[in-house]
């Protein structure tokens, strides 16, 4: 991961890739910001979120295909780094329909215990911490919006008041290995795919807001409609083995957070029943194995 992170990190240069205009809360003109001045924004806020031990945000992400409802999942996110803590609260709404889902990491010794209640059942499972933290990765905003920060380019910038929102674009040649690393995907099953799948798929477009006092940052938004239409077409071309005569049309596919604390975020508790009542399928497959 961290190779792949360096190769994202080479030429990226905030100077000159930046296109300022201001306007006020009340939509009168503001003072304008230099391109340098804007770039000072994204250093600090890179540095905030690198130096931040732990946060907590509000996830959001919607689907909708052409001709169908929209998906959507909301859910809080709590994560301390040292040790590893991580709470994901989700409820998915689809129609008429919702479904909760907790999941829970807990840093032991040696691995990391992860919790998960689905439909009222909670399991259990011993991951490496690498494993484990791929599996939220698409809610870790922390390190989401730090990767955006770095490999985003042509930002434009406009001061609201309070806040600073920049727009920019991930170029696609980067874009297969922001995925690897964002996981951004996952809600749609596309993650893991070969990069063959990414042709095509053009710029993805970028929101992030920040304070515009401190350059503290706040949100993030990524339009991933036209990649995640793109790349399912490419796929099903593949599996018919021709030209599509009717491809897949995807109308929305957003991914969000928004920061809610930066930091001095204290570990929550495991739920007592998590521990007590959760199915361990290592635990029963190593059972039904020395019975054998």
């Amino acid at each position: 991961m961290k190779k792949r992170m360096e190769r994202l990190l080479l030429g990226v240069v905030f100077c000159g890739m930046l296109v300022i205009t201001g306007c006020g809360s009340d939509g009168s003109e503001a003072e304008n910001i230099s391109p340098e001045q804007a770039a000072e924004y994204v250093q600090t806020a890179q540095e905030m979120l690198e130096e931040a031990d732990s946060f907590t945000a509000d996830f959001r992400a919607e689907t909708q295909m052409k001709d169908s409802e929209a998906t959507i999942t909301e859910g809080v996110v709590t994560m301390v780094k040292e040790p590893l803590f991580m709470l994901v609260d989700t409820d998915l709404h689809f129609e008429d329909m919702s479904q909760e889902y907790d999941l829970y990491l807990e840093e032991t010794e040696d691995a990391v215990n992860q919790y998960m209640n689905y439909d009222g059942q909670w399991t259990e499972m011993t991951r490496t911490e690498a494993d484990a933290l791929t599996g939220v990765q698409i809610y870790n905003a922390l390190y989401n919006l730090e990767t955006i920060l770095t490999v985003a380019e042509n930002w434009t910038a406009t001061e609201f008041g309070k806040e600073m929102k920049l727009t920019g674009i991930i170029p696609e040649a980067k874009f297969y290995d922001v995925e690897e690393y964002t996981r951004w995907f996952q809600l749609a099953g596309m993650s893991g795919l070969s990069e063959v799948y990414y042709a095509g798929i053009g710029d993805v477009p970028v929101t992030v807001l920040l304070d515009s006092k401190t350059g503290a940052p706040l949100s993030y938004e990524v339009d991933l409609a036209k990649p995640l239409e793109i790349m399912t077409n490419n796929v099903l071309k593949e599996l018919s083995g021709s030209e599509l005569k009717n491809g897949v049309e995807v109308k929305c596919y957003t991914i969000s957070s928004e920061l809610t604390q930066l930091g001095d975020v204290e570990a929550g508790e495991i739920p007592a029943e998590a521990k007590s009542d959760a199915i361990n399928y290592e635990k029963e497959i190593s059972l039904l194995e020395s019975e054998e």
